[in-house]
């Protein structure tokens, strides 16, 4: 099971790490990712060619979604750019 912390408080990272450490004899894995982005870049091309994946697995079944026209309209700019 992987865990995401988002720590607001900077002074709170080196107590929360230190904590964790002590847990790694018991199984736990620290991975440590600097997620400083503001949300207006976020989004962009290069992070949805990274991400894409995770995105996709994380979200649900949107069988709505598939059947309106939105879909068929930005499934079809999508291919239509795919393969210029």
């Amino acid at each position: 099971m992987q865990l995401i912390i988002d720590i607001q408080n900077e002074s709170l990272v080196e107590k929360i790490v230190w904590f964790l450490e002590t847990l790694k004899d018991k199984g736990v894995q620290i991975i440590q990712k600097d997620t400083t982005v503001d949300s207006k870049s976020k989004y962009t091309d290069a992070y949805l060619r990274e991400n894409w994946k995770k995105m996709i697995m994380g979200s649900g079944d949107d069988s709505d979604y598939y059947k309106s026209e939105a879909y068929y309209e930005e499934r079809g700019d999508y291919l239509r750019e795919k393969y210029k």
